[in-house]
C-alpha cells in the first residue's frame, strides 16, 4: 500500500514539473489549423501584416507599364502595395479591364500623398 502511495506522489511531482516546465516556456495547447489568425508566430518566418488586413485599391490603370511604375515609386517609399487584374465581368455581365493598385489600409493615406505629388 505504501509504494502505491509512493508512486502516485512521484507521478504527481512528475506531472506538475512538466507542466510548470511547459507554462514557463509558453507551449500553448492545441491550434485551430484553419485559422490563421491563432496559428502560433514561428521564430524564423513572421507575416509581415495582419492575414485579414483590409487592401484599398489606391490607383487603376490600363497598362501594366504604369501600374509597374506606380509600384516601384511606393515601394521606394517603403509602402507595401500589390498590382492585381481586374476581374472578367462585374455583377452587372460588363466586362471589366485593366490593373490596380492596392495598398494596405493604415498606408492609404500615405500612397495617395505619394501618387497626388507624381508628375502627370
Amino acid at each position: 500500500m505504501s509504494s502505491l502511495f509512493i508512486y502516485l506522489l512521484m507521478f504527481g511531482i512528475i506531472l506538475y514539473a512538466v507542466s510548470y516546465s511547459a507554462q514557463r516556456r509558453g507551449v500553448q495547447g492545441p491550434v485551430d489549423e484553419d485559422d490563421p489568425v491563432k496559428k502560433p508566430a514561428s521564430r524564423w518566418f513572421k507575416a509581415k501584416r495582419h492575414p485579414r488586413e483590409v487592401w484599398i485599391q489606391v490607383y487603376e490603370t490600363e497598362s501594366r507599364e504604369e501600374a509597374q511604375m506606380m509600384q516601384a515609386r511606393l515601394q521606394e517609399q517603403e509602402i507595401e502595395c500589390v498590382i492585381y487584374e481586374k476581374g472578367k465581368k462585374d455583377i452587372h455581365g460588363n466586362m471589366m479591364n485593366g490593373l490596380g493598385v492596392a495598398v494596405p489600409k493604415p498606408m492609404a493615406r500615405q500612397a495617395q500623398g505619394v501618387i497626388s505629388r507624381m508628375p502627370v
